[in-house]
């Protein structure tokens, strides 16, 4: 019988890293949650009627604002000019970044015009940096139908 020795099992890290792969600049999960978590919101919004007949739409924009100091413990390397850099790439790259971005947007948008029903939004997300703030501003604008909330009854 031939015995074979096995490797020792790995340690895994907790989620402190910014990148789940350095090379490639790809944001972890726990980053996202920490970026969303120290992000200061700021959101305006309302309804008006749309162009042609095309009836009432809401338009709204919502600016994320994420102080990079707030962040500092998760660059490994400091705040280096190099690091904010590729730390916005990845942030622009990151469909579940923006996909969360518009999902916020969408909640305000819902939230500012209660007793009507969003019909499919058109957004545009942009990021970019300004010194040591991130902003991602997301503009939407979604038909608007009446709800009654009676339920059905």
């Amino acid at each position: 019988m031939i015995r074979s020795r096995l490797k020792p099992l790995a340690r895994a890290q907790g989620g402190a890293a910014l990148m789940a792969r350095p090379s490639l600049s790809l944001l972890t999960r726990a980053f996202e949650e920490e970026l969303f978590r120290v992000a200061e919101i700021l959101s305006e919004g309302g309804c008006r009627d749309g162009t042609r007949g095309s009836g009432e739409r809401y338009f709204g924009s919502s600016m994320i604002s994420i102080d990079l100091e707030r962040l500092k413990p998760w660059f490994r390397g400091g705040l280096d000019e190099v690091a904010v850099e590729r730390f916005a790439q990845a942030v622009d790259g990151s469909v579940r970044v923006r996909l969360r971005a518009m999902r916020l947007a969408r909640a305000e948008a819902v939230r500012r015009v209660p007793n009507r029903l969003l019909g499919t939004a058109h957004v545009e997300t942009r990021i970019r940096l300004s010194g040591r703030q991130l902003h991602i501003d997301v503009d939407l604008e979604a038909s608007l139908s009446v709800f009654s909330g009676a339920g059905g009854a």
